[in-house]
């Protein structure tokens, strides 16, 4: 992937591929969000390229499917990552998934299609993610 910062995280089991996950961070003036269809406060929507990182896609393959190597491989893509939030969409039409990311502390921001003719209607999900790698400025 061509993306500044792009990784990815891919498991094996005995050679055999079990799954991966990738993402990047969002860079100035993504339009990620540009399909929103819920109205946000412009502040929640402004990209910085170090504010978000997307989440792109996770994918287990079927004998590891409810093994807990999803949550796994999303521990081990955003253990490390320094921006404040991460974001990932889910399609409407797959509740055990949003369930399932719920679990996971994700939270919907709203919905959102993507501006392509025929798109499908998605939940936009976003996650705070703990500080890592970054500047907190302690008060007293």
């Amino acid at each position: 992937m061509a993306r500044p910062d792009w990784n990815c995280v891919v498991g094996y089991d005995h050679g055999k591929p079990v799954g991966y996950a990738y993402g990047a961070p969002l860079p100035p003036g993504a339009r990620w969000w540009g399909g929103l269809l819920t109205r946000v406060p412009a502040d929640t929507l402004a990209e910085t390229g170090t504010r978000t990182y997307a989440l792109s896609e996770l994918m287990v393959r079927t004998p590891w499917r409810k093994t807990g190597t999803a949550r796994r491989f999303h521990d081990e893509l955003l253990a490390a990552r320094p921006e404040q939030r991460a974001t990932l969409l889910v399609l409407q039409d797959h509740p055990k998934v949003l369930a399932l990311y719920e679990s996971w502390g994700w939270q919907t921001l709203g919905d959102l299609r993507l501006r392509l003719l025929n798109a499908p209607l998605f939940h936009a999900m976003l996650l705070d993610l703990p500080p890592r790698g970054r500047s907190v400025i302690a008060t007293t």
